[in-house]
């Protein structure tokens, strides 16, 4: 056994005894990979003395209160300093082989300028062999000084001995060259397929920007690591993210990511949870082999199908009811502000002039539908027949609309697909970041998970303009959903954001820019608090992978998964009893800089212990 002592144990269970018991609880009794017992350290031992054959030297020194662990009882105990336990938190949607490519590929993230992003490409390519792909991620145009998209051109120019694949920040959008677009065999008579596009010039000429699914037809070009350094990879990967308080993910890569962690599984050094999503190409591999949603075991679970209905904000490719304005086709320059900067700003489609879109109605853009309603759900149907739940990326509201649509369609299929295979298959929309007014209420209707990152809020606060005010969109609109009585899971999208929950518990909490400047917050109304975060980081993923009867909080049974941290995201200063509920955004807290404090500490918290399986997986 295993005592985890001298801490504040903050269970997050249901029933939490934290607010119950006249003694707060100080520590967790561990015996194997699951909690016996959580309560104080004088209770614990008592308990473990019961069930030892060293009962009777307990009883002589004192029993209950003991001071001292035992001589002879079988138990080890780690003294947490006084700091706090919280139950492990899970990523429920992360993309764990493009994580591990970022920490090794060009990050693009931080240049600010399509030259500086240049530069950087031509730096990392002098360092390679000659011919070998440059590749890398993280471009993101909207936060550039120079709003415009990147092309071929001066790729062509800086490195033409080398393919180029440059990832957006959204992984929606591949910027590449002359080279690599000649590897792939596309030219300027190429047609895009369903779903995706090579975007072209006013000539027709092939820009180096390929968008949604036009992208699998260059990467798959792009060498990918051997077998064996990608395990070393995720290895990599699954430390960063034990050292950051994840003890799970949901991980949505391809078959290389399913590989991965296979091997890491055989070799005995998986040391974090991972429900493994498919893709579609490796659904028929996936029926002929038997896997079903819900297999597998405590460390590699089998979850389910993801499909795509959209793209992204970013790149402007989500699938919107309302049309994007078009970038440069109105802007208005106003007087120099009190730093001298001219301003550029678009209005809202709704309000926007006519010039601001094309002049056909047909070509505005409403981004992408990378699959119609009826094709999203005939392979719904073929995986829930198969006894494998559904997973539907959806960004815009219109592409929520069809896949609620298609749920609903799906409804007899998925009741008597549980009933053959006795397994809840709970289907998820993945991102749900614009719904419409009535949509919110048909994700409770339908059963159907709410998959969300906070941190899209926070990064896409560049990016709000973009969409149509008059529509009033539920955006990031985590407590509507929670209201409606539909069950949210929370994730990073990772390596789209960083997969540190400490600072998505921070985006729920403000919906306000990272650095935490509190006149950026998004909607102030919809923030949500640091305790009902955490539940969407541990029990909302529990749900979703049909573990909440072993994970998710800390009680007697539950698989002895939890973290020890320097602050307690449920308590703090600045908190007023007397508040009401109301829709003022403080969450209870007397004024805005008592929620900041507090939301910026839990950013900030730092990492002592992470235990996975009742083992130390990752100590400070």
């Amino acid at each position: 056994m295993r005592l985890f002592s001298n801490a504040v144990v903050r269970s997050s269970a249901p029933a939490s005894p934290d607010a119950t018991s006249a003694v707060a609880p100080d520590s967790i009794l561990v015996d194997g990979e699951t909690i016996v017992a959580v309560g104080t350290r004088a209770e614990l031992l008592d308990i473990a003395a019961s069930e030892s054959s060293t009962t009777a030297a307990l009883a002589s020194a004192g029993g209950i209160g003991a001071t001292a662990v035992i001589p002879g009882l079988e138990i080890e105990e780690i003294d947490c300093a006084g700091q706090v336990i919280l139950p492990g938190l899970v990523d429920a949607h992360m993309h764990s082989v493009h994580y591990a490519d970022s920490l090794t590929d060009l990050d693009l993230s931080d240049v600010r300028s399509l030259t500086e992003a240049v530069d950087a490409i031509r730096e990392r390519a002098s360092q390679m062999p000659f011919g070998e792909w440059v590749v890398g991620s993280g471009w993101d145009i909207n936060k550039w000084d120079d709003p415009r998209y990147p092309d071929r051109e001066l790729l062509d120019q800086a490195v033409p001995d080398h393919p180029v694949a440059m990832w957006s920040v959204d992984l929606h959008t591949l910027w590449t060259n002359a080279h690599g677009l000649e590897i792939a065999g596309i030219d300027d008579l190429t047609v895009d397929p369903f779903g995706g596009e090579f975007v072209r010039d006013d000539e027709g000429s092939l820009t180096g920007l390929v968008r949604e699914d036009a992208t699998d037809l260059v990467a798959r070009f792009i060498p990918e690591p051997s077998r064996a350094e990608q395990v070393e990879r995720l290895d990599r990967t699954q430390k960063l993210f034990l050292s950051q308080g994840l003890t799970g993910i949901h991980d949505f890569d391809s078959i290389a990511s399913t590989l991965g962690w296979y091997d890491l599984r055989e070799a005995d050094r998986q040391h974090i949870r991972v429900t493994k999503y498919l893709r579609s190409p490796e659904v028929p591999w996936a029926i002929e082999t038997g896997w079903h949603t819900g297999d597998g075991d405590d460390w590699l679970r089998r979850g389910g199908l993801k499909l795509f209905s959209d793209g992204a904000l970013g790149s402007h490719t989500c699938h919107m009811s309302s049309p994007f304005p078009e970038p440069h086709a109105h802007e208005e320059t106003v007087t120099p502000d009190e730093a001298g900067a001219e301003q550029e700003f678009y209005t809202y489609p709704g309000t926007v002039p006519e010039d601001a879109l094309s002049s056909a109605p047909e070509d505005a853009n409403y981004g992408i539908a990378q699959m119609s309603e009826d094709d999203l759900f005939e392979n719904a149907r073929w995986a829930t027949e198969a006894g494998i739940s559904v997973a539907i990326h959806a960004i815009g509201d219109q592409a929520n609309h069809h896949v609620l649509n298609v749920f609903e369609r799906l409804r007899q299929t998925t009741t008597e697909a549980q009933e053959r295979f006795e397994r809840p298959l709970r289907h998820r929309v993945e991102h749900a970041q614009f719904i419409q007014p009535a949509d919110v209420a048909r994700f409770a209707e339908l059963d159907v998970i709410a998959s969300m990152q906070p941190r899209h809020c926070i990064s896409d606060l560049h990016l709000l303009h973009l969409i149509d005010e008059s529509a009033q969109l539920a955006a990031y609109a985590w407590p509507d959903l929670l209201a409606a009585g539909a069950h949210v899971a929370f994730g990073s999208d990772g390596p789209v954001e960083p997969a540190n929950p400490f600072a998505a518990i921070y985006a729920a909490m403000t919906r306000a820019n990272i650095s935490g400047d509190a006149t950026t917050s998004f909607q102030p109304r919809r923030r949500i608090s640091a305790a009902e975060a955490i539940r969407q980081h541990t029990q909302g993923p529990a749900y979703a992978a049909g573990l909440e009867d072993r994970r998710g909080y800390l009680a007697p049974g539950m698989d002895a998964d939890f973290i020890v941290v320097d602050t307690d995201p449920l308590v703090a200063e600045g908190l007023n009893p007397n508040a009401a509920d109301s829709d003022d955004g403080l969450l209870g807290y007397e004024s805005e800089e008592a929620l900041f404090a507090h939301a910026e500490a839990i950013r900030d918290t730092r990492l002592a212990l992470t235990v996975v399986g009742g083992q130390v997986k990752y100590q400070a």
